[in-house]
C-alpha cells in the first residue's frame, strides 16, 4: 500500500520535474524575463510613497513638507530626497534669480523615483539653461491632479507665466480615466482604502482571487522560484485576458488597436485640456506637455518578450498610437509639446534608461531624457 502510493506520487512529481529542467534550460523569453522580476521581489511602484512627508487636501495631494528629508530604498535602488522650502524636490543647483521659474508637474519620472536630486531631468535641464525650473512631480498623480496643483498653488509659486506638464504614456491614460470614474462616483460611493468602486473594467477587482493567489506565490520561498508555477499562470492570464478583463501592464491598454480603452481615455484627456485652457486663460499663462514614452515603446525585445506573456498577437500592436492620439490633442488645443520618444528610442543602449522591474528611469535614463528635451523646451518657454 505505501510503495503503491509512492510510485504514484513519483508518477505526480517527475513529470513536473521533467517540465520545470526543460522550462530552466529553453524557456522562452518573456518567462525568463519574469522570473528575472521575481528575483527582484520589488513592488516600489505602488508603495513606495507611504509614510512620505506629503500635503493633503480633500482630494489629492499638492505638494511636500517644506524643508523635509526622506530616503528611498528597495532593491533596486537606495537614495535621499530632499524638499526644498517651497515644498518641491530640490535641483541641488545653487543658481541667482534667473526671473523666469517655470514649474514642471508629474507624476514619479518627474519627481524622480530611482535618483538622487541632482540626477533627475529637471535638475539636468535646469542646471544647462538660465530658466529655473522647478520639480513638482508628485508620484502617483496624473494630469487631474496637476491642473489641481496649478489653480491651487499658481499664487504662492510667484504666479508664473509657463507651466510645463509631463505626460508618461505608461501609465497616465489609465491614471486620468481611473481619477474621472472615481470623481464621478465621489458623491455616491465610498472610496476609502476599503472602497469596492466599480472601476473601468480593464482595472477591475472581479478577479481578485487570482490576485490573491498570484501575491501567495511570490510571497513564498519555494513558489516564487518555480519555472512551471510561472507558465501555468501565464496561460491563466491569457484565458482571463480573452474576457476583457485585460490584466496587464498598464501601456498594452493603450497600444492595442483591438480596445477601446484608448478612446475612451482620450474623451478624458480633451475634457482636461478645456479646463486647463480655461484655467490659463483665466490665471494668464501659458503651458507646453512633455511626452516620456514606456520603456516598452523604445525596447522592441521587451515588447516581444511581454507581448508573447500576454498572449498578444503582433498585428493588434501599434506602438507609437497612444503618441499619436496624445499629439492629436495638444495640436488641436495649440499647445506645444515636446516628445522624446524617437530620441530616447535611437540610443545604443535603451535598457539601460529604465529599472527592470520598477519600470522608472534609470540615471542614465534621466540623463537622455533631459539632452533629448532640453532644447526643443528652451524653445518653447523662450516664446
Amino acid at each position: 500500500m505505501v510503495l503503491g502510493g509512492l510510485l504514484i506520487l513519483i508518477g505526480l512529481l517527475l513529470p513536473l520535474f521533467v517540465v520545470e529542467g526543460l522550462l530552466r534550460a529553453i524557456g522562452p523569453d518573456w518567462l525568463v524575463l519574469r522570473m528575472r522580476e521575481i528575483a527582484l521581489h520589488n513592488n516600489v511602484y505602488f508603495d513606495t510613497d507611504a509614510g512620505w512627508p506629503v500635503v493633503c487636501g480633500d482630494l489629492n495631494c499638492y505638494m511636500f513638507s517644506p524643508n523635509s528629508e526622506f530616503q528611498v530604498v528597495t532593491q533596486e535602488y537606495s537614495h535621499a530626497v530632499t524638499i526644498d522650502q517651497y515644498g518641491n524636490r530640490s535641483n541641488r543647483n545653487l543658481k541667482t534669480d534667473t526671473g523666469t521659474s517655470v514649474p514642471i508637474l508629474g507624476d514619479s519620472f518627474t519627481f524622480g523615483l530611482g535618483v538622487e536630486d541632482n540626477e533627475t531631468f529637471v535638475s539636468l535641464v535646469d542646471k544647462s539653461s538660465s530658466i529655473t525650473y522647478m520639480n513638482l512631480g508628485i508620484p502617483g498623480n496624473s494630469v487631474t491632479q496637476h491642473i489641481d496643483i496649478v489653480e491651487r498653488r499658481h499664487s504662492s509659486l510667484g504666479n508664473p507665466s509657463h507651466y510645463v506638464f509631463v505626460f508618461f504614456v505608461g501609465n497616465d491614460f489609465q491614471n486620468i480615466l481611473e481619477s474621472q470614474i472615481i470623481n464621478s462616483k465621489r458623491d455616491t460611493v465610498d472610496v476609502g482604502e476599503d472602497s469596492d468602486i466599480n472601476y473601468y473594467p480593464t482595472t477591475t477587482n472581479k478577479f481578485n482571487i487570482f490576485s490573491s493567489l498570484n501575491e501567495y506565490v511570490l510571497q513564498d520561498a519555494f513558489l516564487s522560484k518555480l519555472y512551471v508555477v510561472q507558465w501555468v499562470r501565464h496561460k491563466l492570464l491569457i484565458i482571463v485576458n480573452q474576457s476583457s478583463a485585460d490584466l496587464m501592464d498598464p501601456i498594452f491598454l493603450v497600444i492595442r488597436n483591438d480596445r477601446h480603452y484608448l478612446t475612451d481615455a482620450k474623451q478624458v484627456l480633451e475634457q482636461k485640456l478645456k479646463r486647463l485652457n480655461r484655467l490659463a486663460s483665466k490665471l494668464q499663462f501659458k503651458y507646453a506637455f512633455v511626452i516620456i514614452p514606456d520603456r516598452h515603446q523604445i525596447d522592441p525585445n521587451l515588447l516581444i518578450a511581454r507581448s508573447q506573456y500576454y498572449g498578444i498577437a503582433e498585428e493588434q500592436i501599434e506602438i507609437d498610437l497612444p503618441n499619436i492620439v496624445l499629439a492629436g490633442a495638444l495640436e488641436s488645443n495649440d499647445v506645444p509639446y515636446v516628445d522624446v520618444t524617437q530620441c530616447m528610442a535611437d540610443q545604443e543602449d535603451v535598457v539601460s534608461l529604465y529599472y527592470l522591474r520598477d519600470n522608472h528611469l534609470t540615471v542614465d535614463g534621466h540623463r537622455v531624457a533631459a539632452k533629448c528635451m532640453n532644447n526643443a523646451l528652451e524653445a518653447i518657454v523662450r516664446q
